[in-house]
């Protein structure tokens, strides 16, 4: 088999994958979040163009150094580390992936001796970015289980007199984390000047939480109208201790089809790695024939879709 036809052959497998991807993400289709249903009822938070901007983009003012700063791949991951509560800043941590990718690509370059084995070194970045959001999906569910708690105690604090601001601050003292540092976060932006509807906003965002929500709105409205906030609070609390029932019901009723999900994805992937540094020559036909790198990449095509559409399947809103 020729250099070209090498080339030619992964080109076709790479596009084939490709295709079959993006038909899949095309047939899902995007789901309206709480967020566009409460829109139609209330004025969402908006930025200002010039408030939105950071100090890179105000100082350099290029198109492309937006598109560099406010990349939403890399901006959802910092989002996701900062979460996570991961020490390492996000540059080491492309470095150190880039570094890994490529070293285990030439491992694998030698090992098979085809160039189009380095491809399965890409999956590289992809792991590291779903260990970051995994970790980050746990602190989320750490402070949505620990919220009912949270809010009982700001009930209770504010039926003594304190206001809504005292009471979270008087949560602060034994909430454990993340709570403690995600309100905190709040307490600290209210100190300087932001609502503190709009810094309880910044927490729904950052912990993605429909149910923290529901106290941002409660804020404001006891901010705009009064009435009996601790009442309203209690009402919340009991809202979402169900839901959280109702969410650990459904998780341990897909825990099946999401360990299915993984173990699909990953094994086949596992077992390639492992036969191409046991025994090199058992899948030398895969990487050096137009067949096989044809075949190869429609696996892996096939093989990202089935996890896409189990993940869509168990992946249930509450």
């Amino acid at each position: 088999m020729s250099a070209d036809s090498a080339v030619v052959a992964g080109a076709v497998s790479v596009a084939a994958g490709a295709l079959i991807g993006v038909a899949v993400f095309a047939l899902v289709g995007r789901r309206a979040t709480a967020a566009d249903r409460v829109s139609a009822y209330v004025t969402m938070r908006q930025e200002s163009s010039e408030a939105g901007k950071s100090l890179v983009e105000r100082a350099l003012g290029d198109r492309q150094a937006r598109k560099i700063v406010r990349s939403p791949l890399l901006t959802r991951l910092r989002a996701d580390m900062d979460v996570a509560n991961l020490d390492i800043p996000l540059e080491q941590l492309l470095a150190l992936v880039v570094i890994v990718t490529v070293v285990i690509g030439w491992l694998l370059v030698l090992q098979t001796n085809s160039p189009v084995a380095a491809l399965l070194a890409l999956l590289v970045p992809v792991l590291a970015v779903g260990g970051v959001r995994m970790l980050a999906g746990r602190q989320r569910r750490a402070f949505t289980d620990q919220l009912p708690d949270n809010l009982q105690v700001i009930a209770s604090a504010m039926r003594s007199g304190q206001t809504f601001v005292g009471a979270l601050k008087a949560v602060l003292q034994d909430a454990p984390e993340p709570s403690q540092r995600e309100l905190r976060r709040a307490v600290l932006d209210e100190e300087l000047g932001i609502p503190l509807a709009e810094a309880l906003g910044n927490v729904t965002e950052r912990m993605k939480s429909e149910d923290f929500k529901h106290v941002a709105i409660v804020a404001s409205l006891q901010r705009e109208t009064g009435g009996n906030t601790a009442e309203v609070i209690d009402l919340v609390a009991d809202t979402v201790r169900q839901r959280i029932e109702i969410r650990r019901l459904v998780r341990g009723l897909t825990a099946q089809g999401r360990l299915s999900g993984t173990v699909l994805t990953l094994l086949p992937v596992a077992l390639l790695l492992l036969i191409s540094l046991v025994n090199p020559g058992y899948v030398h036909p895969l990487f050096h024939s137009t067949g096989g790198l044809v075949a190869l990449g429609v696996a892996l095509g096939l093989m990202a879709c089935g996890g896409v559409v189990i993940n869509k399947i168990v992946q249930i809103k509450v």
